[in-house]
């Protein structure tokens, strides 16, 4: 067997190039847009605008939302079933809170978004997988998880396009079959696209063959700029958002903080997140070169997807291979942790593309995690 501790460690005090967490890669258009803001806002003088909480957002704000959200939907969305938050875990929370009682069912993808697991462990939720494929959920494993649990699940959590950690997009025939399971079980549906946006080509939502029961969310930290810490979420209807979103504002932090809805409407209106998000792309394309030359490997994904899901050589043991990596400076994601009672992620490791400031730092720790897997 192979024994990666062989190999020689960094210092401690050495910085790790850092491949566990995924973020957007920089780009000099995220940062000129930050420097434009804050001159926009020093001239407009928004304190008075930024003064009060803005709970599900102005109508500004919504309105800004609406349009954004309308190129992943091909379709003009009603502002007002849309609410601000300050990130996609602060939604999660509201909506497992009010679809699930401690001690239901929430179905999620055998592997999925790692956070998911502590939100049902706080909520006394008990997470189900259900088997995946290439594209993404199984319909006849889903249809069997429901059966299984007698009607105790009330909704499934998933994440169809450029799925974490798979990068797998689910085709429209797949999201017809799965609406119509969570049609015929009475689920509701908590959409994550935030890497959805990424892909000109992606299928519609899976909220669009299910409306009734969908809701939708697409946070901005993936796909434009982790610096802004803000999600849209589209609910079945107005009256349903208002409902969901409005009892909590004095219990929780779920609201966004007014100055970064300000900054986030800013950028949506101005067509500077359009230009930010043109960057992210092709300085994905470019770091998704660099790694296939540097790994040795082709990956049969989508070109706007920054994450890799990575198979561990043959005799190699993943917690062996994590420490190994961490042990010459290079953090990665172990595939276990977006398991979900199962083996899926045992033999897996996802490599985030973005993080590294320059390709230079991107090269020598791609050209480490190279030399590990052949060692």
């Amino acid at each position: 067997m192979n024994n990666p501790s062989n190999v020689k460690e960094v210092s401690q005090a050495s910085a790790l190039i850092d491949f566990a967490r995924n973020f957007p890669p920089p780009c000099p258009t995220v940062r000129n847009a930050i420097q434009e803001t804050f001159t926009h806002l020093a001239k407009a003088n928004v304190a008075e605008a930024i003064r009060f909480p803005r709970f599900t957002g102005t109508e500004k704000d919504r309105e800004a939302g609406a349009s954004w959200l309308a190129q992943r939907f091909e379709a003009t969305l009603d502002p007002d079933r849309i609410a601000l938050a300050n990130g996609t875990q602060s939604i999660l929370s509201m909506l497992i809170a009010y679809y699930i009682k401690p001690g239901g069912v929430l179905l999620t993808e055998a592997l999925t978004y790692p956070a998911i697991k502590p939100l049902s462990q706080l909520f006394g939720v008990r997470l189900l997988p259900v088997s995946i494929d290439a594209e993404g959920i199984e319909p006849a494993s889903l249809d069997q998880a429901c059966d299984t649990v007698n009607g105790s699940a009330r909704a499934l959590y998933c994440m169809p396009t450029l799925h974490n950690p798979t990068s797998a997009i689910m085709t429209d025939a797949r999201r017809r079959e799965v609406a119509k399971i969570a049609r015929k079980h009475d689920l509701c549906i908590f959409e994550d696209d935030v890497y959805g946006i990424l892909s000109p080509n992606a299928p519609r939502p899976l909220a669009s063959y299910a409306p009734e029961r969908s809701w939708y969310i697409l946070g901005l930290n993936k796909s434009l700029a982790c610096q802004l810490r803000i999600a849209y979420v589209a609910g079945p209807s107005s009256s349903v958002t208002q409902d969901v979103f409005w009892p909590g504002v004095r219990t929780t932090n779920w609201m966004v903080a007014p100055l970064i809805a300000e900054i986030a409407t800013h950028w949506l209106t101005t067509g500077l997140a359009h230009g930010i998000l043109s960057s992210v792309r092709i300085e994905t394309e470019i770091r998704r070169s660099i790694a296939q030359d540097a790994l040795g490997l082709s990956f049969d994904i989508d070109p706007a997807s920054y994450h890799l899901w990575v198979r561990l050589p043959g005799g190699f043991n993943l917690t062996d291979f994590v420490k190994a990596a961490k042990q010459r400076g290079v953090a990665i994601g172990a595939g276990d942790s977006f398991a979900v009672d199962s083996s899926l992620g045992d033999t897996r490791f996802r490599l985030g593309l973005g993080v590294p400031p320059d390709h230079g730092q991107l090269r020598s720790g791609l050209s480490i995690i190279s030399e590990l897997t052949k060692a």
